[in-house]
């Protein structure tokens, strides 16, 4: 997991949104292959094992192997993915889920800041810009963390993709199956037989709190 990409994730109990703090053991350059993400309000932890951050919703031990992701050199799968997710200018975090992480190693190249793979091994080639995540029904993101999200295979769950629409900042793009519905907050942009790609409405900025000042 790229150490940047940790002040970007969050804690998944339904508590004041906070950062979390990572307990480092070791380290391969910017990237942390072993160690712990701790909330400084619950005290949950989640582990970082082998570079993958495991985020489960329940009690669940973070064990188990992944399978890697297989990197395609399919140029037309690379256009759709960045053509759905609306990714014509650079930066931002893009998370993906099922067939859409064989292009995560090439995202990068496009301009996207970081790539998340869900549920998957980053391959023996990725660049330092894609680390991985374990999931189950949530993402774990800071509200508006997230440019955009594909979702498909055992990711394109009703409950994920809804979790990732929460998590999109204004006009961040979610692409699913066309098989599963749309969230309340998504706008629906167009769908074919595959899949359907929609757009967060815009989020109003918090309001900002405003002191007087002693004189």
């Amino acid at each position: 997991m790229f150490i940047e990409l940790v002040d970007s994730l969050r804690c998944l109990e339904p508590h004041e949104e906070t950062w979390l703090v990572a307990s480092v053991s070791r380290m391969d350059g910017r990237d942390i292959v072993d160690g712990t993400l701790g909330c400084p309000i619950c005290r949950r932890e989640y582990p970082i094992r082998q570079s993958v951050g495991w985020f489960m919703s329940d009690s669940r031990a973070a064990t188990g192997r992944l399978t890697p992701v297989r990197a395609a050199d399919d140029d037309d799968r690379l256009m759709r993915a960045a053509a759905l997710l609306g990714l014509a200018d650079a930066g931002g975090i893009v998370a993906l889920g099922g067939p859409w992480t064989e292009v995560a190693n090439r995202l990068p190249a496009l301009g996207v800041a970081h790539v998340v793979v869900l549920n998957a091994a980053p391959s023996d080639e990725h660049p330092q810009e894609v680390s991985a995540l374990v999931v189950d029904d949530q993402l774990p993101f800071r509200q508006g963390g997230l440019r955009g999200v594909a979702l498909g295979g055992d990711t394109a769950t009703s409950t994920l993709v809804s979790s990732a629409a929460t998590v999109l900042r204004s006009r961040g793009r979610l692409v699913a199956p066309s098989d599963v519905a749309v969230p309340p907050d998504i706008t629906e942009l167009a769908r074919d037989a595959a899949d359907w790609v929609g757009e967060r409405a815009v989020v109003a900025s918090p309001p900002i709190a405003l002191r007087s000042s002693r004189r």
